[in-house]
């Protein structure tokens, strides 16, 4: 499980060069077939002197524990840039970042702080398999003590120079109390558990979504979308329609749409291409759906999309995923189409 630390996420040593450090200690704790954490030690006598560089946008948060306190001079934040100066951080105190906000930082005394890189993923991990809702975000108050992630990080500094020191075993609860303890203290969107009413479960719908986006050319079945989310044929049917409001297939002709819409626009390719790169069998069925969807021929929404600014363009239909009444009434509408 703990393993050398790769790729340009903002952990280990590539957080180190955004921090202009020079060699850290750090450890991933990666167990099987879920995603993981990295946790990045971060020690300087002289502390940063100057504005951290730019960090490059990921879906993931930076939950840093500060093993040090802040200097007399405190602690400067800069969040898409919003300044902030945070005048007292105890050692103990916590700070939490959306890496999609490029947040920086300036601390000109001593700093010892962990950073705990958390990718999206792995909260959306764990949220469904504790059947909590989705995490949209993860708020706190700089500096703001937190003693038990406090004692976590202090109980897990030996592993990062000496990552035999705890087996997987204890690294994977450690991983799950880690992401149990700042879901219940940070998550504001946190609530009690889903009735999902005969729907799929979130990580369902994600990977149902997903594999339909992927196989536009309906070359997946429902069989394969049902083993993928394990359940079977008619229970995945079942589901799929109280979770996104109508059938597989035609959400997967919405998702041809989209698709069209976007080279209509963005390319020069004719319709005839465009329908085979959408997916379509033929340009006579994509033309058919294209219009009951839209409202007009693909050919006509070209030259209107070249022709209007985006603010009076015709509003684009709604999704079939926003489950209402007017979502499925619309796609009530839409004809079989030969995949």
């Amino acid at each position: 499980m703990p393993t050398e630390l790769q790729g340009s996420a903002a952990y280990g040593g590539q957080m180190a060069k955004y921090f202009r450090l020079g060699r850290v200690s750090s450890l991933v704790i990666r167990p099987p077939s879920k995603p993981q954490i990295a946790i990045t030690r971060l020690a300087s006598t002289s502390g940063l002197p100057e504005q951290t560089a730019s960090i490059p946008r990921e879906k993931a948060f930076v939950v840093s524990v500060h093993l040090t306190p802040a200097c007399d001079h405190g602690c400067e934040i800069w969040v898409d840039d919003r300044y902030s100066r945070i005048s007292t951080w105890p050692a103990g105190g916590v700070g939490i970042y959306d890496l999609e906000a490029n947040p920086r930082v300036r601390n000109p005394g001593r700093m010892d702080w962990v950073h705990y890189h958390v990718p999206r993923s792995t909260l959306n991990a764990f949220t469904d398999d504790v059947q909590l809702a989705s995490i949209e975000s993860l708020r706190c108050e700089y500096g703001a003590l937190d003693p038990v992630l406090n004692q976590m990080t202090q109980m897990l500094l030996p592993s990062l120079t000496a990552p035999q020191m705890f087996c997987e075993l204890f690294l994977d609860h450690f991983r799950l109390l880690f992401c149990a303890h700042i879901t219940q203290q940070y998550a504001p969107s946190l609530s009690a558990v889903k009735t999902h009413r005969g729907g799929l479960a979130p990580w369902q719908k994600r990977r149902a979504a997903e594999l339909l986006r992927e196989n536009l050319d309906g070359r997946i079945g429902l069989a394969e979308l049902a083993l993928e989310c394990r359940l079977s044929i008619s229970h995945f049917t079942r589901s799929f329609r109280r979770s996104f409001g109508t059938s597989a297939h035609r959400y997967l002709i919405l998702q041809r749409i989209e698709k069209a819409k976007s080279l209509l626009s963005k390319s020069a390719f004719t319709l005839s291409e465009v329908a085979l790169h959408a997916g379509f069998s033929d340009q006579a069925a994509f033309s058919r759906a294209f219009n009951t969807v839209v409202g007009m021929p693909p050919g006509h929404w070209r030259r209107r999309a070249n022709s209007y600014p985006e603010s009076s363009f015709p509003p684009k239909p709604v999704r079939v995923c926003s489950e209402t009444s007017k979502t499925v009434e619309t796609y009530k509408k839409l004809p079989p189409v030969v995949a």
